[in-house]
């Protein structure tokens, strides 16, 4: 059983609040890869959660700018923790008897004259493995959980305009995205440090039609960081994020 209850109270059209009740579950499994024939019968168990969550959504000034807020805490009862093994270099799934979440989360978007939005958004956590002795022994009872960074904030910026006859014939999107420090396991020792990266986009639709030509350029700031590390011997095996990079799209609606 999966239930979900949600109260809301709207004391105008520009206002609505809310509470939400809702629980989560997720089904156990066996290793893709487990380090020996004991591990392949072992399995792990389900996971369940229950997530409790407050908020707000707020317009201002005839809906030109709009706000939305949330206050959320989530209680995890053994939840799935899949880390790589140096010793198999395989993945080890193990449950986490407690872990909880606690955020806030923050959005926003606000038309600041015809034709240009600004917008953005950010999250703050603050989280733990309450519980969590994984099956090689190893206690982390108390860490932040692993891959989740501490707070996440973005900021964007969206241009329309007419180009001569052509309607909304223009339109530039920049985007700029920040992630905190992330802890890359259970254990907390190996991390990744803040990073963030730039987007940008630049269209030309003619004559109203479906026909759009496109510029676009990915971590124009070429930011130096990694998506992915395993700890190997004292060392780090890393796979990088993309480089900064270029291209050109053309795209047809029918």
């Amino acid at each position: 059983m999966t239930p979900q209850a949600t109260l809301e109270f709207a004391p105008n059209d520009d206002i609505l609040m809310y509470a939400t009740f809702s629980k989560g579950y997720k089904g156990g499994g066996f290793e893709d890869d487990p380090a020996n024939a004991a591990a392949a019968r072992a399995g792990y168990d389900p996971e369940t959660v229950n997530n409790y969550e407050i908020g707000g959504k707020f317009e201002f000034f005839d809906r030109r700018v709009r706000l939305n807020l949330a206050a959320f805490y989530m209680k995890y009862k053994n939840l799935q923790v899949t880390q790589t093994n140096q010793d198999c270099l395989c993945n080890i799934t193990d449950n986490a008897a407690d872990a909880n979440i606690k955020g806030v989360e923050i959005e926003a978007e606000a038309i600041l004259f015809d034709g240009f939005t600004l917008s953005g958004g950010a999250t703050f956590l603050d989280t733990e493995y309450v519980r969590f002795v994984d099956s090689l022994g190893r206690d982390t009872s108390g860490n932040f959980l692993q891959r989740t960074p501490k707070n996440q904030w973005n900021i964007a910026g969206d241009f329309v305009t007419d180009l001569g006859g052509w309607q909304d014939g223009f339109r530039a999107h920049i985007n700029y995205s920040h992630q905190a420090k992330m802890f890359w396991a259970p254990d907390n020792v190996n991390f990744e440090k803040p990073y963030g990266t730039l987007d940008a986009r630049v269209s030309i639709t003619p004559n109203d039609g479906d026909l759009t030509f496109s510029l676009w350029g990915r971590n124009l700031t070429k930011e130096f960081y990694r998506v992915n590390i395993i700890a190997f011997f004292g060392d780090e095996i890393s796979r990088l994020g993309a480089p900064r990079t270029y291209g050109a799209e053309v795209s047809l609606k029918f």
